[in-house]
C-alpha cells in the first residue's frame, strides 16, 4: 500500500474539504481492520490506489465531487479494475447504499415491472432457501437488478442491460445465469395469472348470464301479472259502461212512449 498520505493525494484531486479529507482517513483504518493488503492485493488494488479509493468513497458520502478521470489516472489501474475494485470495497467496507427493485425501477423508468420482479424474486428466494442451507443476502443489487431486468424482458420492457449489470457488480456471465433462473419463475406467475384471467372470463358470463335470465324471467312474470289485471280491470269497465248505456236508452225509449201515449189520449 503506498505510504502517502492522504493529504497528498487529496490535493492533486483537488479536494480541499477538511470533512471529507478526515472521512477518507477513517475509511483507510477501517479497509486495514477489515480488508487488509492481501485481499486487496487479489483485486488488483495496490501501490496508491486504496488511497485513492478511500478518497472517491469520501467525497461521494460528503456529497464533493471528484474527477473520475483523474482518480483512475492517479490510482494506477484502467478503467475497468477501478471500478469494480472500488464497487467489491464499498461493499467489503460495508459502505454501498443497496437499492431495491422499486429504486432501481425509478432509476432506469421501468415502475410497471416492479410488482413482477419483486414476486419472481420472492420465489427465487423461497426454491433456494428449500433446495439449500446456505444463507444469501436477496437484497443484495444483483439479485435486486437481476429480478427487474428478467420481469422486464418479460414485459418486452427496454432497459438498459450495460447499466444495470453495472449496478449488479458481478460478471456478465454470472448476471445471465441469475437472469435466465430468475425468469423461469416470471414465467410461472405469468402463466399462474394468465389461469386465473381465464378462469374468471369463462366463470363470470354464467353467473351474469343467470342473473340476466332470472331477471328477465321475473320482469315477464310480473308483466303478465300486470297485463291480466288491465285488462280484467278494462272488461269490468266496460261491462259497466255497456250496461249504463243500455240502461239509459231503455229509460229514455219508455219515456217517449209514456210521452206519446199521454199525447194521443189527450187529442181523444
Amino acid at each position: 500500500m503506498s505510504k502517502q498520505p492522504i493529504n497528498v493525494m487529496s490535493s492533486k484531486l483537488g479536494i480541499s474539504s477538511l470533512r471529507t479529507i478526515e472521512k477518507a482517513k477513517e475509511l483507510q483504518q477501517l479497509m486495514d481492520v477489515r480488508v487488509g493488503s492481501g485481499s486487496l492485493a487479489a483485486l488488483g488494488i495496490t501501490g496508491s490506489c486504496p488511497l485513492i479509493m478511500c478518497l472517491d468513497l469520501a467525497a461521494s458520502a460528503t456529497g464533493q465531487t471528484l474527477t473520475k478521470t483523474e482518480a483512475i489516472r492517479l490510482s494506477g489501474v484502467n478503467k475497468k479494475v477501478y471500478a469494480n475494485g472500488l464497487r467489491a470495497l464499498e461493499s467489503m467496507l460495508e459502505l454501498e447504499v443497496k437499492q431495491t427493485i422499486k429504486d432501481l425501477a425509478v432509476q432506469f423508468g421501468c415502475s410497471g415491472a416492479v410488482t413482477l420482479a419483486e414476486q419472481a424474486l420472492q420465489r427465487y428466494e423461497q426454491s433456494h432457501n428449500s433446495k439449500s442451507c446456505t444463507q444469501m443476502d436477496f437484497s443484495a443489487p444483483m439479485f435486486q437488478a437481476s429480478a427487474l431486468y428478467a420481469a422486464c424482458r418479460k414485459l418486452k420492457t427496454k432497459v438498459d442491460r450495460k447499466k444495470i449489470v453495472e449496478v449488479c457488480s458481478i460478471k456478465r456471465t454470472t448476471f445471465d445465469r441469475l437472469v435466465a433462473d430468475l425468469e423461469k419463475q416470471v414465467e410461472t406467475i405469468i402463466g399462474e395469472q394468465g389461469k386465473v384471467k381465464s378462469t374468471a372470463i369463462k366463470k363470470r358470463p354464467k353467473s351474469l348470464m343467470d342473473d340476466v335470465e332470472r331477471h328477465m324471467q321475473e320482469e315477464e312474470s310480473k308483466r303478465a301479472k300486470t297485463d291480466n289485471s288491465e285488462e280484467s280491470g278494462g272488461n269490468v269497465d266496460y261491462k259497466d259502461w255497456k250496461k249504463r248505456i243500455l240502461e239509459k236508452a231503455l229509460k229514455a225509449k219508455k219515456e217517449a212512449k209514456a210521452e206519446k201515449d199521454t199525447s194521443n189520449t189527450a187529442d181523444s
